[in-house]
């Protein structure tokens, strides 16, 4: 047996609906827990969450520890961080990891449990590692020492020009926080089996202070950037909202597809915000990326440069991401992308 903690995932799910980053988590938590030799725990909190306990072990949970109550139907920080808190400390061994999302969820919840714990938490990571780690003890002689199998949690810095490896092996469990989109997904496996532990989550009044009384949501027929194979995304050299007309009519032509933006059409007032790709937006990894007037600055690049393939549509032939992009062409985007479309229902049609 290892002498390691397991690595736990808290699972993201609204109104009984995991969030892709959970499958994300669970592929890097396996890459993980293989390192270190140990298995892959879920934590999933709600109510009346039927089938989601089994999904999880279908794509990568060893055990699913379960908080089904009333309670947590809608999320609220503190019933979450209590019912959290009661699962890790019902647990015989402590986690040696504890990864989140970087959602709304995750952003909001992982810092109370990581307070809680007086552990260190990184947040926004866009790639997670095992390694070892030799500290001198320049800046705190109390912990000189060679540690092993330390969290890499590696994020960007500097504007996204460098990558940092962040690592707090003193405490644990050690946390971070990922970025959608930025992980691989655990492939699903509906033969895998799993243990589903219930537990129950003792609240105070004081988790009540604040309650949610209604939730609006935002209901659209339009395909979630992070779900969809195909993303045509425009910018500002569309000129206008207007143009969105186009990238929208050329997004059409395929079967999964959605509508991405660039972060100046959005805080132009083209696009609403939830169709934003980049650092502050989305990142995404689709099988096709179209970017329609988009220079390719770097708080972009980084919310897509995962995608299988880039094809760049731009008149200035030194935007930077024709430096990047599989497919160039130079050439203005309103004569450019309606021979792009019937090019590609000619070739999706042989």
């Amino acid at each position: 047996m290892s002498k390691y903690g397991d690595v736990a995932v808290i699972a993201d799910q609204i109104q009984n609906d995991l969030r892709p980053v959970t499958f994300e988590l669970l592929g890097a938590a396996n890459d993980l827990a293989e390192k270190l030799g140990v298995k892959v725990l879920a934590i999933v909190m709600g109510h009346e969450l039927g089938e989601i306990p089994q999904t999880l072990i279908y794509n990568g949970a060893d055990k699913v520890y379960v908080v089904d109550q009333p309670e947590l139907k809608e999320y609220s920080t503190l019933p979450y961080r209590r019912a959290a808190i009661a699962v890790l400390e019902s647990l015989e061994r402590p986690p040696h990891i504890v990864l989140c999302g970087a959602t709304t969820l995750g952003r909001d919840l992982a810092p109370r449990i990581a307070s809680y714990f007086e552990t260190g938490l990184t947040a926004d990571c866009t790639d997670l590692d095992i390694g070892d780690y030799v500290h001198k003890g320049k800046a705190d002689p109390t912990k000189v020492g060679t540690y092993h199998n330390c969290l890499y949690s590696i994020r960007p810095s500097f504007g996204e020009s460098l990558k940092a490896r962040i690592i707090g092996p003193w405490k644990n469990p050690q946390m971070a926080t990922a970025r959608t989109g930025a992980l691989v997904p655990f492939k699903t496996d509906t033969t895998r089996t799993g243990k589903i532990i219930r537990v129950t989550a003792k609240f105070e009044e004081t988790d009540f202070r604040v309650r949610v009384i209604e939730t609006a949501r935002e209901v659209s027929d339009a395909l979630d950037l992070l779900k969809a194979k195909v993303i045509v995304s425009g910018g500002f050299g569309l000129g206008g909202p207007e143009g969105f007309d186009l990238v929208r009519d050329l997004a059409s032509i395929f079967g999964e597809s959605a509508v991405g933006s660039s972060r100046k059409a959005v805080d132009s007032g083209w696009i609403p915000y939830s169709h934003q790709v980049g650092q502050t937006g989305k990142t995404v990894r689709p099988a096709l990326y179209i970017a329609l007037g988009i220079s390719g600055a770097i708080q972009h690049r980084v919310g897509m440069s995962n995608s299988a393939t880039i094809i760049a549509v731009n008149k200035d032939e030194t935007a930077p991401i024709f430096q990047f992009a599989h497919y160039g062409i130079v050439g203005d985007l309103y004569e450019v992308a309606p021979l792009l479309k019937e090019h590609l229902k000619q070739s999706m049609s042989n």
